[in-house]
């Protein structure tokens, strides 16, 4: 009877060590996406620009969607939140050269299983650039 306990355990402590790993490995990828989305990102605002930001919030979400879609990332656009802010600038109003701005992309803790508690958190990714090509150098 104690043999069979025993084997029970350690099948359990098994599985649940490669729960575990599963998990790691999930969180480890989504990071690493997250960071190369971020990155492809920054770099198009860096070389576009903007008139606005609510506009290039918007233009971002569609190179985002467009960057997972071709690289068939495991993230999902739905579950990610965008944030572009101007950091400093020359004009209040008019975006230019040399504006600095910082870009977060935000999504919630991926998960493996449920069996393995998760911190409800969220992965985020803040990146700072500066703008430098608009549109209409183009």
């Amino acid at each position: 009877m104690g043999q069979l306990v025993a084997v029970i355990l350690n099948v359990m402590l098994l599985l649940m060590v490669s729960l575990g790993l599963l998990q790691v490995h999930t969180v480890v990828q989504a990071e690493n996406e997250l960071m190369e989305v971020s990155a492809a990102a920054t770099k198009y605002i860096s070389n576009r620009g903007g008139t606005n930001e609510s506009l290039l919030q918007e233009e971002v979400r569609a190179f985002i969607a467009k960057e997972l879609a071709e690289k068939r990332f495991s993230l999902s656009e739905r579950e990610m939140s965008v944030s572009v802010t101007r950091t400093h600038s020359a004009d209040p109003v008019l975006w230019s050269h040399a504006d600095e701005f910082s870009l977060v992309l935000t999504i919630p803790y991926p998960g493996f299983t449920s069996w393995i508690l998760a911190p409800a958190e969220t992965l985020q990714v803040t990146r700072q650039g500066t703008i430098n090509v608009m549109d209409y150098d183009l």
